[in-house]
């Protein structure tokens, strides 16, 4: 990654910030990912990397780092996804915490441009920041959503919670930087949010409290359908997804003052996480799934989705009613055009 426009190289002098990277079975890709958390321009932080009894080359890739600043915990045996990332949580020793997937890359400036946000304010318990969207399967890179009404600095954390649920900003847990303390207080990552245990954890942290944003991309997401929730059956994401807006809800009642505020802030929620559930269904459909089948999901969560947008249903039915010939042509499409747009600087420097 390049160096953010306005960012200082300068290294900053501040509080131990944990880069906590849950690993299990992936040593090619967790190079990548710990030279990238070791390149931060803030200077006080340690790398933590908790290897989940990996039975791959995992172990001999760490051992190729001699930075000081790299902890190893290894599990004994595969405790799960979300206890090794609580596990990582229990060992943090720094002030602030950023939880990075193996498969997932942060921005040199990442730390940087969060403490920047919050310099002098220790009260300030969530940094967001924005993320580029890999879609590996494809190839695909998608530039993240910014803010249109955010700037960089502190806001009101409903405000910031209210534009990621209406997609108006793309955020994803590599993209955040948490005060530890605040983390655990809240149980860390929940084990019955299989699919949402991520927004389960940070976004109730958003509710009440004032936090900081940056507009900008400081991290990048890896898609891709071999992961871990990129195997979760339909049914448990849309499940999880409503339970979602009930955790979001709760949160909302105990620490937001004005009713007003909390009735616009759970509508939200329950429209957000009903359009998402219209775009799982559309990608469940899209992988092969039956009109019918699709039809049945529906019917079943109706009162749940029946809050979504017009125009979120209409695109979503123009995706589910295309056939999938024309489809799979668009898809083809667009992805050559993404190729050759991202060839075309390539060509012009070598020229």
């Amino acid at each position: 990654m390049t160096m953010a426009p306005g960012v200082k190289t300068g290294r900053a002098v501040g509080p131990l910030v944990t880069i906590a990277i849950p690993t299990y079975n992936r040593a090619a890709l967790l190079r990548g990912c710990v030279q990238a958390a070791l390149a931060q321009s803030y200077e006080n932080i340690e790398i933590l990397v908790s290897d989940n009894a990996s039975e791959d080359e995992t172990p001999q890739v760490l051992q190729e780092f001699s930075d000081s600043r790299l902890r190893i915990i290894r599990q004994s045996e595969n405790i799960g996804l979300l206890p090794n990332w609580n596990a990582c949580l229990a060992a943090a020793r720094g002030t602030y915490v950023v939880f990075l997937s193996d498969d997932d890359r942060i921005a040199p400036w990442f730390v940087q441009r969060c403490y920047s946000v919050i310099a002098g304010r220790p009260d300030i318990p969530i940094v967001v920041t924005l993320c580029n969207f890999r879609m590996a399967d494809i190839g695909e890179m998608r530039p993240p959503r910014k803010s249109r009404l955010l700037s960089t600095g502190l806001h009101d954390g409903g405000n910031i919670l209210t534009e990621y649920l209406k997609d108006d900003i793309t955020v994803v847990m590599c993209s955040i930087m948490l005060r530890t303390d605040a983390l655990r207080a809240g149980g860390g990552f929940p084990l019955d949010f299989p699919h949402t245990a991520d927004v389960a954890a940070w976004a109730p942290v958003l509710c009440g409290s004032e936090a900081g944003f940056v507009n900008e991309a400081c991290a990048t997401y890896n898609f891709h359908s071999d992961s871990e929730t990129g195997r979760m059956s339909v049914e448990q994401i849309l499940v999880d997804g409503w339970k979602m807006v009930a955790r979001i809800s709760r949160a909302a009642d105990q620490n937001i003052a004005s009713r007003k505020k909390r009735a616009a802030l759970k509508l939200q929620a329950r429209r957000g996480f009903a359009r998402r559930g219209f775009a799982y269904l559309a990608h469940y459909r899209r992988t092969g799934a039956s009109l019918t089948e699709v039809a049945a999901f529906i019917w079943r969560f109706r009162r749940q989705m029946m809050v979504v947008e017009a125009v979120s249903f209409v695109r979503f039915l123009a995706i589910v009613l295309c056939p999938r010939p024309l489809a799979e042509a668009m898809r083809t499409l667009r992805r050559t055009r993404t190729r050759d747009a991202e060839n075309r600087p390539a060509v012009a420097r070598a020229g």
